[in-house]
C-alpha cells in the first residue's frame, strides 16, 4: 500500500508538470546571442491578473485549460480586486498602473507569447514561473524588462531562475535614479511630507548563518533633519517579496536619529522593532552567474516609497569617500581595525560597515572622522565607545594572522577601502 501511494504521488506531480512542458524547446533566456539557455513554450494569454501575473493557454499541451503563470524577475505593487475591466481593478498605488502597463505590452503582441525558464519545474506557489516575451514588429521583447526599466515593478531576484538577475537589477537602479513611477517619491500624494529627508539601509548578512540569528538581519530607518521628528505611524517597510512591516502609530524618529527593525523577535522599544520573521529573509549577495542580492523598501501609508537600498549597486555606484579613507588591521595579539581620513573633509562612517567575512561591524550615526585624525575599532571588547574609539564585540579573535583582508563596504556591497595581509587579497 505504501508503495502504491507514494506511485500515485509521483503521477500526480508528474502530471502536475507535463503540461506546462510537452510542447517546450529551447532559447536564450535572455532573447539575444550567449548566456544561460531555457526551455521555450508558446501560448495564449487568457486574462491579465495583475501587474506580475497572467493565464496562459499553453501550445500543445494537450488540454484547453489556462496556466497561471508569475512572470519571473518582476514584483509588482499588490492589487487587491481582479477584473478584465481596467476600471474595476483595486490595489495599492502603482498596482493597477503595473497591470494596465502589462496588458497594453501583451495586447501589441497580439496577446501571444513565449515563456522561458532554466528549470521547468519552477514554481511560484501553484503559479509556473516564467519569463514572458511578446513578439512585436518581427522582434521578441521580454515583458519584464520593460516593466522594471519602467518603474512599474521592483526587481525580485531568484536563484533558481537566475538568467535574469543582473541585467534586472542594473535597470531597477537606473529607474530609481530617474524616478519613475514607482520610485516617484510623491506619485501617490503630498500628505506625508514627501519633501522630508529620510534614509534608509539594510544590513542583509547576519554574522555566521543568517537562519540561526535572524535579528542579526535589520532595516535602519535614518532623519537628517537636525530639527523636526519623523512621525513613521502607519508606515511600512518591505523586502523585494511580499513581506512587510507596518510601524505602529507611535513609531517615530528623533531629529538627527535613526530606528531599527529587526528581522527577527524580541521585545519593541521606541528605538527599535521586531518583525517577528523566522527564518532571515534578505537574499545575501552571490558573486557569481546567479548575481544574487535583493532590496528593502520604506512605503509612506499612501503609498509612496520614500526610501530604498538595492544591492548589490550595479548602477552610479562610486563613492566621494573611495580613497579618502584608508584602512590598517592588527592580526596579532589583541586585534584592531584603523580607519585614517586622508582626505580634505570630515568623514561620517555611518553609511558603511567593516567586513571580514562572514563578520561585520555597523557604525552607529555620528562617527565622524575629520582629517588627519583615525577611528581605532578594538576587536573582542565590550568596553565604552570612545569619539575616536569604538568596540566591536567578536567574542573571540576572527582575523586569520596568515592571510586574510578587513574592508569597510557600504551597505550596498560598494567597497570603499580594504587593506589585505599574508594569503588575503582585497578583490570580491
Amino acid at each position: 500500500m505504501r508503495r502504491l501511494v507514494l506511485s500515485l504521488l509521483l503521477l500526480a506531480a508528474a502530471a502536475a508538470v507535463l503540461p506546462a512542458t510537452a510542447s517546450a524547446r529551447t532559447g536564450s533566456c535572455l532573447l539575444r546571442a550567449g548566456g544561460e539557455t531555457c526551455d521555450v513554450w508558446t501560448g495564449t494569454v487568457t486574462f491579465v491578473a495583475d501587474g506580475d501575473t497572467i493565464y496562459v493557454d499553453v501550445d500543445g499541451d494537450g488540454t484547453p485549460a489556462r496556466r497561471s503563470v508569475r512572470i519571473t524577475g518582476v514584483q509588482a505593487m499588490e492589487q487587491t480586486v481582479y477584473a478584465s475591466r481596467a476600471a474595476q481593478r483595486r490595489g495599492d498605488c502603482h498596482a493597477v498602473e503595473a497591470t494596465a502597463r502589462l496588458e497594453q505590452l501583451l495586447k501589441a503582441g497580439r496577446f501571444k507569447v513565449r515563456l522561458l525558464a532554466q528549470d521547468p519545474a519552477s514554481r511560484s506557489g501553484s503559479r509556473l514561473r516564467r519569463s514572458v516575451a511578446v513578439k512585436v514588429r518581427g522582434r521578441w521583447r521580454d515583458v519584464g524588462r520593460t516593466l522594471v526599466a519602467e518603474g512599474h515593478a521592483l526587481w525580485l531576484p531568484s536563484g533558481r531562475e537566475h538568467a535574469w538577475n543582473r541585467d534586472y537589477s542594473i535597470l531597477a537602479g537606473r529607474a530609481a535614479l530617474a524616478q519613475r513611477n514607482l520610485w516617484d517619491p510623491s506619485y501617490c500624494g503630498t500628505a506625508y511630507g514627501e519633501g522630508a529627508p529620510v534614509q534608509l539601509r539594510v544590513n542583509w548578512d547576519a554574522d555566521g548563518n543568517d537562519n540561526l540569528d535572524p535579528n542579526g538581519e535589520w532595516v535602519r530607518v535614518s532623519n537628517p533633519d537636525p530639527v523636526n521628528a519623523l512621525a513613521l505611524g502607519g508606515w511600512w517597510v518591505r523586502d523585494s517579496a511580499l513581506r512587510r512591516y507596518v510601524f505602529p502609530a507611535s513609531a517615530s524618529v528623533p531629529p538627527g536619529g535613526e530606528v531599527r527593525v529587526l528581522v527577527g523577535d524580541g521585545d519593541d522599544t521606541p528605538t527599535e522593532f521586531h518583525w517577528g520573521l523566522r527564518p532571515s529573509i534578505f537574499e545575501n549577495i552571490t558573486r557569481d552567474e546567479r548575481a544574487m542580492g535583493d532590496g528593502a523598501y520604506l512605503f509612506d501609508p499612501e503609498g509612496d516609497l520614500r526610501a530604498s537600498m538595492t544591492y548589490p549597486c550595479r548602477e552610479a555606484c562610486t563613492d566621494p569617500a573611495a580613497g579618502a579613507l584608508q584602512l590598517s588591521a592588527t592580526p596579532r595579539g589583541r586585534e584592531s581595525v584603523r580607519i585614517t581620513n586622508v582626505g580634505a573633509a570630515a568623514i561620517d562612517l555611518e553609511p558603511y560597515r567593516l567586513t571580514s567575512r562572514p563578520y561585520g561591524y555597523s557604525f552607529a550615526a555620528g562617527s565622524v572622522v575629520a582629517p588627519g585624525e583615525t577611528m581605532r575599532v578594538r576587536l573582542e571588547s565590550e568596553e565604552a565607545d570612545e569619539p575616536l574609539v569604538r568596540s566591536w564585540p567578536t567574542y573571540g579573535p576572527i582575523l586569520d594572522n596568515g592571510g586574510d583582508s578587513v574592508q569597510l563596504r557600504r551597505y550596498d556591497d560598494v567597497v570603499v577601502a580594504c587593506t589585505a595581509w599574508g594569503s588575503g587579497a582585497c578583490a570580491g
